[in-house]
Formats: structure tokens, sequence, C-alpha cells
């Protein structure tokens, strides 16, 4: 081997070298960035919040064991969540309890496992809802679910699939299956 061929091989083995440390030292600074993108850029225990409209009226209050929000979806996760909602002459109206629930931004509750609602409001017919899963959309107050329903009023209770409700004005419709029971007990 000539020296010309000697001098060209050192040069690739130390470029390729190079090359494999540059890649290496990639590698590990790309390990030491943490991921933040499902870390929450702030959690709280045992929140209180109180949320009011533009003229200084409470809306709703929210309650949780456990909140955390996320930056890069701009969620809000709740862990045992209580949620009451007032109306316009500031009066409980709802109160509204789930396993867990998130915010959405777009102002959309989704709330998971065990979900409960019940009416404040002393003389209404209808009293509480019960379902797995259902979504509140806080702008509109509608709430939806397509699981398994309960609706306890004042002499009946009603079950079926799937929910259309509006707390608003207070009604709430099963939209399959739905079997109710007059002048009984409710369950």
């Amino acid at each position: 081997m000539n020296k010309k061929n000697l001098i060209c091989l050192l040069l690739i083995i130390i470029v390729i070298g190079v090359y494999y440390n540059y890649q290496k030292g990639d590698a590990s600074a790309s390990k030491s960035i943490p991921n933040t993108l499902d870390k929450p850029i702030y959690q709280s225990d045992d929140m209180l919040t109180d949320i009011y409209d533009l003229s200084g009226e409470l809306v709703y209050k929210i309650e949780s064991s456990h909140v955390r929000h996320f930056d890069d979806s701009d969620n809000t996760e709740f862990d045992l969540p209580n949620f009451t909602f007032y109306d316009q002459d500031h009066l409980a109206t709802w109160h509204i309890k789930a396993k867990k629930a998130t915010l959405t931004n777009d102002k959309h509750l989704y709330l998971y496992q065990d979900v409960q609602l019940d009416n404040l409001t002393k003389d209404a017919q209808l009293k509480q809802v019960k379902t797995d899963n259902a979504v509140i959309d806080l702008t509109s107050q509608l709430v939806t679910s397509k699981d398994p329903v309960i609706i306890y009023g004042v002499g009946f209770y009603s079950t079926g699939i799937g929910l259309a409700s509006d707390l608003h004005t207070k009604t709430a419709n099963i939209l399959e299956n739905v079997k109710t029971y007059y002048n009984t007990e409710a369950k």
C-alpha cells in the first residue's frame, strides 16, 4: 500500500469516526431534553374556583381534589370534580359531579365515570340525572351522553340510552329504549 492510499484510508476512518461521534452526541443531547408535552404546566390539590361572567356575576363554581392544566392541548383535567351552576338570579340551579372531568379550550366539559346531575331548584319536576359519561357545552349549557341514563323526577323515574338535556330549561330527554315508571319510589 502506498502512502497516498494510506493517507486516504486514514482520512476516511477519521471522517467516519467524527461523524459517528457527532451522531452519538446528538442522540444523547436529545435524550436529555425533557418531554414536556404530556406534563402539566401547573397543578393543584383541593382547588375551589369561582367563575364569573363579564358583568361580574357568578356563573359556576368548581371544586376538585386534584387539577392539572396542560399547555400543549390547553385542557384542564379534574379528579373528583364538583360543579355548581348559577342562574341569572344568582341562585344555585345544578350540582354536577363525576370521578373525572376534562375542560377543553372550546368550553366543553367532558365528565367521566359516575356522572350525576342534581337539580337544586326547589319546585322542579326533574330532580336528578345519572349516566356513565357526559359532555356539557358550557356556553349553551346543553348536556349530551351516549351511555345508559337514569332520570329521577317527582313520582317517576326513566331509564334508557343517550341523553339530550338543557340546564337552562331544566329538561332532559332520553334518546333510545325509554322505560318510564310512575308513582313508584325513585330508586
